[in-house]
C-alpha cells in the first residue's frame, strides 16, 4: 500500500488574450485580428463579459461553451 497526501486546490484565471463580444481576439491598439477568434478560458470567459470577476469553479462551463458557439460562427459562415 501507498499512501499520498494531496492538496486539492481549484485555480481560474480571468485573463488571457483580450476579445471583442464576437471573440474576435483584439491587438494591442483595440482593433480585430482577421480570422482570429478566441473562446474559454483563453479569452478570459469571453472576455469577462459572461461572469465577469464574481466567476467561480462551477460557472465556467456555461460561458466557455457559449463563448466557443459565438467564436465558432464566423469561420463558418464564411466557409460556406
Amino acid at each position: 500500500m501507498i499512501a499520498v497526501q494531496l492538496f486539492p486546490m481549484a485555480q481560474k484565471n480571468l485573463g488571457g488574450v483580450h476579445t471583442s463580444p464576437q471573440c474576435e481576439v483584439l491587438s494591442r491598439s483595440g482593433e480585430p485580428i482577421e480570422g482570429l477568434y478566441a473562446a474559454g478560458e483563453v479569452s478570459g470567459m469571453a472576455g469577462g463579459r459572461i461572469n465577469g470577476r464574481a466567476a467561480l469553479e462551477g460557472t465556467m462551463f456555461g460561458p466557455c461553451l457559449y463563448s466557443g458557439r459565438i467564436a465558432g460562427r464566423a469561420p463558418a459562415s464564411r466557409a460556406q
